[in-house]
């Protein structure tokens, strides 16, 4: 994602920052972002318009990244819808040819009972009893034809409900294939812009300097040893809203065990993640299984307010819930970034935020620990 805070919510986050975190929080644990001093650039080596043009980079990349994330997370939940649906129409188009052979037995025992009537037919009972050279043996005959004819209908009562399950079979396929091909068109839509993202970003970059490139990783890498040197500073990792639950901690540590592992489009691990595929996988690693996207996360888990932030929540950034982060407690979060980048720590204030969520809300938190917790020993990156 971006590598400052941009000017227009600056002041914002802020003010959540200091809401949230203060006093637990040192005031100096966030820098600012990349902007122009007074006549010289962030650096102190240049004029002031080198500090505008750096600012205004910062910007268009932010910008540019969110967009194409935002979008491969739309893409990811949209090609898992696809293969969901594309699963459940193999299963209806399977079970309608399942019943299209049932029917056809119907049929075929219909045509059978119908054929035996016909030859039967003929002359009426009675005539035929008196007839008979052993009336006992038509009686016999008819005791038979009595039994047939009951069978006849059982057959025919079948053929019947073979038919109308082969109608809502074949109904049923036809939708599931409709909602195929509408999540195959959604996907598609997606994934064309993530490509427009990516694309848009590369051309961003490719316009700086390097100078200017180097700079914003070193501002990226400031924002990540900031970050954990206020993890550092807390003593218990706890959020405003207490310390982390069993599971929430057992996410922590799987998060924090992915960092320095590469950003990857679509990556759940082990090697690579995306920002949703690592907040995914340390609840799974929890035992507690959570929606795969950032978007999903937002809609399908428990909201809880920021002043009610403990470790192990997750942090939802963006009006459109484009990315998401793991909170860690003491003010910071690790994360997935972006293509390019590892999964590392950050500031909890680094991007607009939409809210956060707790997958296991019901759960209780973990007594406090009686000296610095785990979270504490945590070294700059």
């Amino acid at each position: 994602m971006s590598r400052g805070t941009p000017r227009s919510w600056r002041a914002a986050a802020l003010l959540v920052a200091a809401f949230l975190f203060v006093p637990a929080v040192p005031a100096a644990a966030e820098p600012l972002p990349p902007s122009a001093g007074a006549g010289e650039d962030p650096g102190g080596s240049g004029p002031a318009g080198a500090g505008q043009e750096l600012d205004r980079l910062a910007r268009d990349v932010a910008a540019a990244r969110h967009t194409a994330e935002a979008a491969e997370q739309q893409y990811t939940a949209a090609a898992g819808e696809l293969a969901q649906r594309r699963k459940e129409s193999a299963d209806a188009a399977r079970q309608a040819d399942q019943q299209r052979g049932r029917l056809t037995e119907a049929e075929t025992e219909a045509a059978r009972l119908v054929a035996e009537q016909y030859r039967n037919g003929g002359l009426g009972s009675l005539a035929r009893l008196f007839l008979a050279d052993r009336p006992e043996d038509f009686l016999d005959r008819q005791q038979r034809a009595a039994s047939d004819s009951r069978s006849a209908a059982a057959v025919l009562r079948d053929l019947r409900e073979a038919r109308n399950r082969m109608v809502l079979l074949s109904e049923r396929a036809g939708q599931a294939e409709q909602s195929a091909s509408a999540a195959a068109d959604r996907a598609q839509r997606a994934l064309e812009q993530a490509r427009q993202g990516a694309a848009r970003t590369e051309q961003v970059l490719a316009a700086a300097t390097a100078e200017q490139l180097g700079r914003l990783d070193q501002w990226e890498s400031a924002l990540a040893d900031g970050a954990a040197r206020q993890l550092a500073a807390a003593a218990n990792a706890a959020g405003p809203g207490g310390g982390a639950s069993a599971a929430g901690r057992r996410a922590v540590d799987f998060a924090l065990a992915q960092r320095g592992k590469p950003y990857l489009w679509g990556g759940t691990g082990p090697d690579a993640f995306d920002c949703s595929g690592l907040t995914s996988q340390a609840w799974r690693a929890a035992g507690v299984p959570i929606p795969r996207t950032s978007q999903q996360q937002w809609a399908g888990l428990h909201h809880v307010a920021l002043r009610d932030l403990r470790p192990g929540d997750l942090v939802i950034y963006h009006g459109d819930a484009g990315h998401v982060a793991l909170y860690l407690g003491g003010g910071a979060v690790v994360h997935a970034p972006h293509t390019g980048t590892v999964v590392k720590l950050a500031p909890v204030t680094m991007l607009p935020i939409l809210g956060a969520v707790r997958p296991d809300p019901d759960a209780p938190p973990e007594p406090a620990p009686p000296a610095a917790g785990p979270a504490a020993a945590v070294p700059p990156q």
